[in-house]
């Protein structure tokens, strides 16, 4: 038996980057074990979009054929101002000859948690432990210790490693002390879900739109199953107001009011955040996606972000366990944590920044920017490249 046929692993926290980490290592031999708090599989929608770099991860697994049949591609987005129709657009074709996947694609992410999941189920039954929630974390020189509580019995596990992934409130953060510093943007963010034909009604639409408008800035993204909307609401408004129906169909009925009332099918706020953890990893211990970083969901980097730190870790866990050196673990901080820092918060907030500028003349100052850029093929295929995280993905895997 080789050596990693022998080691185990637990991973905290069964949402997409987890579960794509544990199917990982489980088909890289590893005895792996889930502990999710909640009772079922994650089924809420959150980020929607994977960028190609992802879908090529994902492909080594066998779950992208799936979130191609469940998602829609979307392979043009812009930049328009509502008011008068200026815009420009950026085409992911520029790129075809460096991805089998040149568009962002709009896929609800519990579809690659149902995918990964059932994966997982199918091949190692028992994998994911359901209602366990993680309460403390130890480690010495030979493993990981984990007290969690599921139906109402405190348990143990003892295992070689350990991996959290159990997002940006991480328990397995906390008590290890990693600090989380960064800030926390002064708007928060409002997504509504709603199965109106807008791409029939507003003939600019594209699969991705980020409108300036005298009302506010918002976005529309078209997933196969409905257009997301989102918007920030007015500094000092509460959750409750943010979520009532009245001011959210009067906000729907300004972008497209021949639609209103419009029947919603989700709605959520969300805090925006720009953090990164001190390390990624400590000892036997790693953390990844939400739990290591968290940046503006602007250009949906997030969950890519994660699922890209899910693959470099099992592949630096799995060498490891081949008996290469340990350094390649401390090798998984460097790369990842250069990526969020350089890569992800460094796009992700100029993109953050620009949908948010209220000036008038600044917008268009800023569009005929991006204008200049999409009109120039090589500053728009660099433009694509890092909006992508084709870059980002590579050039975090050649740091040594």
């Amino acid at each position: 038996m080789n050596g990693r046929g022998a080691q185990s692993v637990v991973i905290i926290g069964g949402g997409p980057v987890g579960l794509v980490a544990a199917l990982a290592l489980k088909r890289a031999g590893f005895n792996v074990t889930v502990l999710e708090k909640a009772t079922e599989l994650h089924a809420e929608p959150r980020a929607s979009t994977f960028h190609a770099p992802t879908l090529e991860l994902l492909d080594r697994l066998g779950l992208t054929a799936r979130l191609l049949d469940e998602g829609r591609p979307a392979p043009q987005w812009q930049y328009q101002i509502a008011e008068t129709g200026e815009r420009v657009v950026f085409d992911y074709g520029v790129i075809a000859d460096l991805t089998p996947y040149p568009f962002r694609l709009q896929c609800e992410q519990f579809r690659l948690v149902r995918a990964a999941g059932e994966a997982l189920e199918r091949e190692a039954p028992g994998t994911v432990r359901f209602g366990a929630e993680a309460s403390s974390i130890t480690q010495d020189a030979d493993g990981v210790t984990v007290h969690f509580r599921q139906t109402d019995r405190l348990e143990t596990l003892r295992s070689d490693w350990a991996i959290a992934a159990d997002g940006a409130s991480s328990m397995v953060r906390t008590a290890l002390g990693i600090g989380f510093e960064g800030e926390t943007y002064p708007a928060v963010s409002f997504t509504v879900g709603i199965s109106y034909p807008f791409d029939t009604a507003l003939k600019t639409l594209v699969g991705v739109n980020y409108f300036w408008s005298d009302h506010g800035p918002f976005s529309m993204f078209h997933t196969k199953s409905m257009w997301r909307v989102g918007w920030s609401p007015p500094p000092g408004a509460t959750d409750e107001e943010t979520l009532s129906d009245d001011v959210v169909q009067a906000k729907l009925a300004k972008i497209h009011p021949a639609g209103a009332p419009y029947q919603l099918h989700l709605a959520r706020v969300y805090r925006v955040h720009k953090r990164v953890a001190d390390t990624f990893d400590l000892g036997r211990i790693f953390l990844t996606g939400d739990a290591a970083h968290l940046n503006s969901p602007s250009g949906g980097f997030g969950l890519n972000g994660g699922v890209h730190d899910a693959f470099e870790l099992a592949t630096a866990l799995t060498s490891v366990a081949d008996g290469g050196p340990r350094d390649l673990l401390a090798r998984y901080t460097r790369r990842r944590r250069s990526a969020a820092i350089e890569d992800v918060h460094a796009t992700s907030d100029a993109n953050y920044k620009r949908h948010r500028e209220k000036d008038p003349a600044k917008r268009r100052e800023l569009l005929r920017e991006l204008q200049a850029i999409a009109a120039d093929p090589d500053r728009h295929r660099a433009f694509l490249l890092d909006n992508s995280l084709i870059n980002s993905w590579r050039r975090s895997s050649a740091l040594p």
